[in-house]
């Protein structure tokens, strides 16, 4: 191979490397974001994420955004996004929220269930997480819907 060309595919490979870089520096963490708190979302973005129970037509016409693209005004070294379901109690009612949150770099990912919530909240379950759309349905998720929230309004009835 002549040296005009070796160099004509050095140079093509370190354009394609650079693209693939800067394509890399644009991708940001994709998050659900919902409540089951807001009317018609109970359908789906409850403790178990239902994808396919999303009414797409009205979310259209609404220009309704449910994925969000979690990307930091700030730009910190120091911070990085990850996607936060949370399942909460406010004034008796349970509500399941999924959304984009910004947590220290040196944070380990556990660190939302010990922190504490909002006064008046009593919180069942935090988890963050760090690839895109992990904050649908997780494995604990599905068993706090099976054990937890039957056994929690079971208490609720017998209180009363």
């Amino acid at each position: 191979m002549s040296a005009p060309m070796k160099f004509i595919i050095a140079g093509f490979c370190l354009l394609a490397s650079a693209y693939n870089i800067k394509a890399h520096e644009h991708q940001h963490l994709q998050c659900w974001h919902c409540s089951s708190d807001t009317i018609g979302a109970e359908d789906f973005c409850d403790v178990t994420f239902q994808e396919d129970n999303i009414p797409t037509d009205l979310i259209k016409e609404r220009n309704i955004n449910l994925l969000r693209s979690c990307n930091s005004s700030i730009n910190s070294d120091h911070e990085r996004p990850v996607c936060r379901k949370t399942v909460e109690e406010y004034n008796g009612k349970i509500i399941t929220k999924r959304f984009c949150y910004y947590t220290n770099k040196s944070d380990p990912v556990e660190l939302c269930n010990v922190t504490t919530p909002e006064k008046n909240v009593r919180r069942i379950f935090c988890e963050d997480c760090l690839t895109d759309r992990c904050n649908g349905s997780t494995r604990l998720a599905a068993l706090l819907a099976t054990i937890l929230l039957p056994a929690l309004a079971l208490g609720n009835q017998l209180a009363n």
